[in-house]
């Protein structure tokens, strides 16, 4: 990913176009429902993620970054795609630190 003001610039683009993009626990598979802190898995892994988040983290890099630990910790692999035929354009969901 880019750094400073490349990475500022791409941001931007990517808050001008529709996102229409899914992040969900799991595939197929059953997906556990129990771990640490009273949450599954992947909403620790989400919440964790969230609150190491020193800046702006786009959904892409957001995904990337609770996938590892959520498949190291449950029988289930969370999925980040776009979703077909609802008008996505490229964007991206932007998560930024308050």
């Amino acid at each position: 990913m880019k750094t400073g003001r490349g990475r500022a610039v791409w941001v931007k683009r990517m808050v001008r176009k529709r996102a229409r993009t899914a992040l969900v626990s799991g595939g197929l598979e059953p997906v556990t429902d129990s771990g640490s802190g009273g949450h599954s898995v992947f909403a620790g892994a989400f919440l964790a993620a969230l609150r190491e988040n020193r800046g702006v983290i786009d959904g892409h890099t957001l995904y990337q970054t609770i996938k590892r630990p959520v498949v190291l910790n449950a029988h289930q692999t969370p999925q980040y795609s776009d979703i077909r035929l609802a008008g996505h354009e490229g964007g991206d969901f932007v998560f930024v630190r308050r």
